[in-house]
């Protein structure tokens, strides 16, 4: 590792930081265990009874509770509710810092260069699941350790190890069953031969399977936070778009025009070829089976936008570069930053009811600043705007 890499890494460490501490002042789910309590459903004084594992399908993401369970018994009292609040933000914090270390690298194995592979680690830290991350309504618990063994499992089917693309494959199956998209993207990508491509599926799917059985298979309602999404459709649609917010149109961008890129090294042909059908796959199945609210469930398709986004800002940055040192450019964004947030903060101020009855859990001022930001970056990038003075 180089001493440049080793910088970034503390740069990633202060801003993780300044990250979970806006999350404790906001307020959100770790300002304090009686807030942690709040998003587990458990008693005031006693978050450590994660009584939201008794729902389902909440009961089998179950390896990240294992481990800050395990942690809180061997460290703490039972009785503990501090003890167990630092256990939860510890690990959380890790495998965040984790997910970072391993965007980076991930990164660099599709041949960004240094400055380009800190820059879409940067992109990951300001994306909405992640700032606001623990702020009401996104309910991270579980996100970051899926991420990272999603990450780790792409780095393997690149480097093509599909013994440690089944190992992390089982243990992402315990963590959350959508991180089944790491070995459908091996079965579609990768060249082995078939027995191998099965051998290598089974461990996720006896995961996913296997805690079910462990823990006690119970039936419930799939389809409630379709219902709620339909019938909330402008707060929805706010929602997914703020799981990216205006990397998705240099993420589609990026996707068009490199798919039938046949110069492509393995790497990017993984991405290009699976990226389609696992954003189908994920987006379907969070509108039909979650809340959109809940922008963390489709963030895990963060390894495929985040590096095509990039991609994207590299082919363009000498006219990004051009744009940024022209004054009415800047003008330009500024007035439209300005003019979004007036319209936006004054139909807050000024619409409560009609704010509540269509945006509901949207109407809150981060999202509404972010969505402010989102916009404007949206119509900077994509829109066009004064090039020269």
């Amino acid at each position: 590792m180089r001493r440049i890499e080793f910088l970034f890494f503390i740069v990633f460490f202060f801003l993780l930081v300044a990250v979970f501490a806006l999350n404790i002042i906001a307020p959100g789910t770790i300002t304090s265990p009686a807030h942690l309590a709040i998003d587990f459903a458990s008693p005031p004084d006693a978050p450590q009874t994660w009584a939201v594992a008794d729902w389902v399908p909440t009961k089998y993401r179950a390896l990240f509770r294992w481990i800050v369970q395990g942690t809180f018994a061997l460290f703490f009292t039972p009785n503990d509710a501090n003890g167990f609040y630092w256990a939860f933000v510890f690990w959380s914090f890790v495998f965040f810092y984790a997910d970072l270390i391993a965007l980076y690298f991930f990164l660099r194995l599709l041949n960004f260069a240094e400055k380009f592979s800190f820059a879409g680690c940067l992109l990951f830290l300001i994306s909405p699941p992640v700032l606001l991350a623990y702020k009401y309504p996104v309910y991270t618990r579980e996100e970051p350790l899926a991420y990272l063994l999603i990450l780790l499992g792409l780095i393997a089917i690149i480097q093509a190890k599909p013994v440690w693309i089944a190992i992390l494959g089982f243990f992402a199956g315990l963590t959350r069953e959508t991180t089944l998209i790491l070995p459908l993207t091996y079965w579609l990508t990768a060249h082995d031969a078939w027995r191998k491509k099965i051998l290598v599926m089974i461990p996720p799917i006896i995961a996913v399977v296997g805690v079910r059985v462990l823990l006690g298979y119970q039936t419930y309602d799939p389809f409630e936070g379709s219902r709620y999404n339909f019938e909330t459709p402008l707060q929805s649609i706010a929602f997914l778009f703020m799981i990216f917010g205006f990397l998705w149109f240099a993420f589609a961008l990026r996707l068009c025009k490199r798919w039938r890129d046949s110069n492509a090294d393995p790497a990017w042909r993984m991405l290009i070829a699976t990226a389609p059908i696992v954003t189908l796959l994920a987006l379907g199945t969070h509108i039909a089976f979650a809340r959109a609210r809940e922008i963390r469930i489709s963030y895990i398709l963060f390894p495929w936008v985040i590096p095509l986004a990039l991609d994207w800002f590299r082919a363009n940055q000498d006219r990004l570069r051009a744009q940024i040192r022209n004054p009415i450019y800047r003008a330009s964004v500024c007035a439209i930053f300005a003019t979004l947030s007036i319209a936006i903060f004054a139909f807050h101020l000024t619409q409560p009811e009609l704010m509540r009855l269509h945006l509901a859990d949207f109407k809150n001022g981060f999202w509404l600043f972010l969505l402010s930001v989102h916009l404007t970056a949206s119509v900077a990038l994509f829109a066009p705007l004064p090039k020269s003075s």
